[in-house]
């Protein structure tokens, strides 16, 4: 049996399904949305609520381990081992190893946490996702053909959050990933700018990338219901691209030595997510 948790998220809804169509054994953890289709087992797994997290592992061989507060994440490896959860998947952040940044070392501490246990694992590092113009800023790209950050012409090496989930389906599914760690980005680094002008191609308007300042962003997350915590990390990480301190324009070749085939580029991406940005 594989528990995903954030089986309602933007990668473990892909999980599921993906699981779902190798006729794979799956339960769903879900806490506020309900799943989007039927025939899949769920659970309620509530973080706060240390007692939904034993039946959730009833039977569970393997963990797919996803957060968005990472200080849930140790509490629930401890509930894994102590139901004899053989193995687990944890989605980390870009990086992690070396990050300086206050999430990536929480990232870290985590991934030692779980290396330290007697589970088998496997850890993947995806970059920023692609889909986050979609989530975060899909409202304003379809009502203002625009989009705002503080990012400035930091180029990132975003990824499809459909190919973080089908990775993981792999790692899941298949021997020869046991004990290893993998930083999974997009085929290219771009700009906001140049994500701007694939969007305008796509959607047949021109969408345009306003750059804001680092408060001016963080309030305007704020008002979007982000919280504030989340909304802090982004405002911190866009600062730091923009003065070189990250290595989130690196490239690497995990997507294609895992799935066989090279990442979604930005432009495809665009493409198949039109109708949900007004294309």
């Amino acid at each position: 049996m594989i528990l995903v948790t954030g089986a309602t998220g933007t990668i473990g809804s892909h999980l599921v399904r993906e699981l779902v169509r190798q006729d794979e054994l799956v339960r769903a953890g879900i806490h506020v949305r309900p799943l989007e289709f039927d025939g899949v087992e769920t659970c309620s797994i509530d973080f706060d609520q240390p007692e939904t997290l034993p039946p959730a592992l009833e039977g569970v061989d393997t963990l797919f381990l996803l957060s968005r507060d990472v200080f849930h994440e140790k509490p629930m490896v401890d509930a894994a081992i102590e139901a004899g959860v053989e193995r687990v998947v944890y989605i980390s952040s870009f990086n992690a190893e070396t990050d300086t940044f206050i999430v990536g070392q929480l990232h870290r501490e985590v991934e030692q946490y779980i290396q330290d246990s007697d589970m088998i694992w496997t850890i993947l590092r995806p970059n920023y996702l692609m889909q986050n113009f979609v989530t975060i800023m899909g409202e304003e790209i379809r009502n203002e053909d625009a989009f705002y950050d503080s990012i400035g012409d930091a180029r990132v090496s975003q990824i499809d959050a459909r190919d973080v989930s089908q990775v993981a389906a792999r790692v899941i599914t298949e021997s020869g990933h046991e004990n290893q760690a993998y930083e999974l980005s997009g085929p290219e680094a771009l700009s906001h700018h140049q994500a701007a002008e694939a969007l305008s191609e796509a959607l047949g308007r021109r969408i345009q990338y306003l750059e804001l300042d680092d408060e001016t962003y963080r309030r305007r997350l704020l008002s979007q219901g982000v919280p504030e915590e989340f909304a802090g990390y982004l405002v911190d990480v866009n600062r730091r691209n923009r003065k070189g301190e990250t290595d989130d324009d690196k490239i690497t070749d995990s997507v294609r030595n895992i799935l066989g085939r090279e990442p979604t580029t930005f432009s495809q991406f665009c493409l198949d997510y039109a109708p949900q940005l007004g294309g």
